[in-house]
């Protein structure tokens, strides 16, 4: 039995076919934007600025991290290292030292996201 395909199936086919060697998105951040970014949004929580606040500046910022989210203080951060790409972006890893109301201070390892194009945003990935 022979398959027979109506013009628009077999042009289907084809582009399908084609797409699978697509070339990779472009970068949506590089070293030299995405690293300013995450000192300019962690300097920010640092200093008590709201998620609100870091979104009305300009460029507006997009900081996704669930202890900024809930109000806990950041009292100190240190980047570690020089930062990798990660699919589009560049991932940082990060020392946090977190205050929650009355509790002790914290520190957490944590990875952030970055990306700068067309707009900045930061999510956080725990380890």
């Amino acid at each position: 039995m022979r398959l027979r395909l109506s013009p628009a199936a077999a042009l289907a086919v084809a582009l399908a076919a084609g797409c699978a060697g697509t070339a990779p998105l472009p970068m949506a951040a590089t070293p030299e934007t995405a690293r300013p970014a995450i000192e300019t949004a962690l300097d920010a929580w640092k200093a008590g600025t709201t998620a609100d606040a870091l979104r009305a500046q300009s460029p507006a910022v997009n900081l996704l991290d669930d202890d900024f989210g809930k109000g806990r203080k950041l009292v100190g951060y240190k980047i570690e290292g020089d930062g990798k790409p990660m699919g589009t972006g560049m991932r940082y890893d990060v020392t946090l030292t977190l205050q929650d109301g009355t509790k002790p201070s914290a520190t957490r390892k944590v990875a952030y996201r970055v990306v700068t194009d067309p707009n900045i945003s930061i999510s956080r990935e725990d380890f």
